[in-house]
């Protein structure tokens, strides 16, 4: 919404006179753009999971799944592909007749130890917006578990930033010009100028621990999840206050 507003000084003529008063009427509007940049950046994130007997064998079998996912994500991503590590966990599994709920139990009987569960989370960034869809579901197909688009996003805001102030400017300019000529006025310099701005779907894709299998032909190429994401929208309002001349 746009919003203009005309002050006008109005005195009696002889106190001007006396006084020596310059009058100096002001229009003040507001000017609102936005600019649609298409999403330079994709954004996803996966948890690996690994078990064993021991914490040792459960954070072997987790390595060995992060590592297959991340060498082949890379390789699809041809290199453009950033992946760090988020939350690391390693918890016990106790017998399915152990009641967790209740007051801590000794690691016996029903409630003995009888294996280890490491889970990890890792999170995805490429430049590859194309590929980031086929990127999730071959995180998928490896034994990763919740592997999800998170979004997309610009990798450097400033330029948009810059765009949707310029068209905000621009549109208190033709506001301002207008009102001034139905005014019968001219439009003067700029008083003053205040920038009053200082805002997916996700694809989830579950999948279990790979299993040990004996050597199996090659698997077929990714699925392609081909993706078409919005332009990302970059709004400015700014409050622009004009001289206005006789």
């Amino acid at each position: 919404m746009r919003y203009a507003c005309l002050l006008l000084i109005a005195l009696p003529v002889p106190a001007f006179a006396q006084a020596g008063v310059i009058v100096e009427n002001t229009l003040q509007v507001t000017g609102v753009g936005k600019v649609s940049t298409a999403p330079n950046v994709g954004e996803a994130q996966y948890w690996v999971t690994g078990e064993g007997k021991t914490p040792d064998e459960a954070s072997g079998a987790l390595v060995a799944t992060r590592k297959a996912i991340s060498d082949q994500v890379s390789s699809l991503l041809d290199g453009q592909a950033n992946i760090t590590d988020g939350e690391l966990i390693i918890l016990p599994v106790r017998g399915m007749h152990c009641d967790t709920n209740a007051q801590p139990r000794l690691s016996e009987g029903d409630c003995a130890i009888i294996g280890y569960f490491a889970r990890a989370q890792s999170n995805l960034r490429t430049p590859e917006v194309a590929k980031v869809g086929t990127a999730v579901g071959l995180a998928g197909r490896l034994g990763a578990s919740d592997a999800r688009l998170q979004g997309f996003q610009l990798a450097d805001t400033r330029p948009a930033q810059r765009a949707a102030m310029s068209d905000a400017v621009a549109d208190a300019n033709r506001q301002a010009a207008a009102m001034a000529s139905a005014a019968g006025r001219r439009l003067g310099p700029i008083v003053s100028m205040r920038d009053q701005n200082s805002g997916y779907r996700d694809i989830i894709v579950s999948g279990n621990r790979i299993q040990s299998l004996p050597p199996a032909p090659p698997p077929p190429p990714p699925v392609e999840i081909g993706l078409t994401p919005r332009p990302i929208e970059t709004g400015a309002r700014v409050d622009v206050t004009y001289k206005l001349l006789p």
